[in-house]
C-alpha cells in the first residue's frame, strides 16, 4: 500500500461529500478506497457501509474499488 500525499490524506479524512479530481495515475481510487475505510473501521461513529456512494467511469477503476 503507498503512502498518501497530504492533498489525499486531507480528503480521506474530510467530513462530508468529497469530490475527488485529478488525472490518470494520480491515486484517485487508493484515495477513496482508504477513505470509506477511514470512515467505515473508525472506533467513534463509525458509517455503514451502505452509506457510501462512489462513482466512477472506468471498468478498471471499479474493479479495484470491489
Amino acid at each position: 500500500m503507498t503512502a498518501l500525499t497530504q492533498q489525499q490524506r486531507e480528503a480521506v479524512e474530510a467530513e462530508g461529500d468529497v469530490l475527488v479530481m485529478a488525472g490518470a495515475g494520480t491515486g484517485k481510487t487508493h484515495t477513496l478506497v482508504e477513505r470509506v475505510l477511514h470512515f467505515a473501521l473508525r472506533s467513534e461513529r463509525p458509517v455503514p457501509m451502505d452509506r457510501f456512494l462512489i462513482v466512477t467511469f472506468t471498468e478498471a477503476a471499479t474493479a479495484e474499488l470491489q
